[in-house]
């Protein structure tokens, strides 16, 4: 009864995720709003109230982090490299398009993404988005997952909640065709990142490669949008 009901919950958070998101993209139209729902609400106190409840939070937060190794570092920075310039390349396709930087950058505007901000902006993005959203998808739920379901189920079921926020940004900014194209692409990291995190409990080579992809995420930002 106990996995069932955490198995539950756990549901309910991957949909909170997702709510929170369109809350603040869709309904409030604010990048503060969304970046303090998703990332303190969900990504901070959701783990921090699930782990006094589970009544070890100290114990879990250890788990969470993990311990620095080379191997599992070196494998973070390979495929962040590749996502690197798969983002890259991807996103330069999909800017080809007239008016699309347009279209885009006039959508992150709307949100409060205004160029005088968009460094500091990119800087939260590359650095602090990726820590997060790690801790929260590989260091919470899908360790949690893992107590009641199969490794390859544990995987697929987070990284779906990991995409299915995704759609709705990528879809508002390229539209739903393309949008579902970049979230299919999404989850096919978190299908990576589930894997490494298998491979390598430290959060620290799932990070470093998540990194790596939102630097390129950044990058396009910077140079052909803004």
């Amino acid at each position: 009864m106990a996995r069932k009901r955490t198995l539950l919950l756990l549901i309910v958070y991957g949909f909170a995720a997702t709510l929170t998101i369109f809350y603040g993209l869709v309904e409030k139209h604010s990048v503060i709003v969304t970046f303090f729902s998703f990332h303190v609400l969900v990504c901070i106190c959701i783990p921090v109230i699930h782990g006094w409840w589970e009544g070890d939070l100290r114990r879990h937060w250890r788990l969470a982090w993990g311990s620095f190794e080379w191997q599992g570092t070196l494998y973070g920075l390979a495929f962040g490299a590749l996502m690197l310039t798969g983002v890259l390349a991807g996103l330069w396709l999909l800017l080809q398009e007239p008016g699309r930087p347009e279209a885009v950058r006039t959508g992150m505007e709307t949100w409060g993404i205004e160029r005088r901000w968009i460094w500091g902006f990119s800087f939260y993005l590359v650095f602090i988005n990726s820590l997060l959203e790690e801790l929260f998808w590989r260091g919470f739920v899908l360790q949690r997952l893992r107590a009641s379901l199969s490794r390859l189920m544990s995987i697929f079921l987070s990284s779906f909640f990991y995409s299915l926020y995704h759609l709705i940004i990528s879809s508002i900014l390229f539209g739903f065709r393309n949008g579902l194209f970049i979230t299919s692409m999404v989850f096919g990291a978190g299908l990576i990142w589930g894997w490494m995190k298998g491979m390598f409990p430290s959060i620290y080579p799932n990070w470093i490669s998540h990194l790596f992809a939102d630097l390129g995420l950044a990058l396009a930002v910077v140079l052909w949008i803004y």
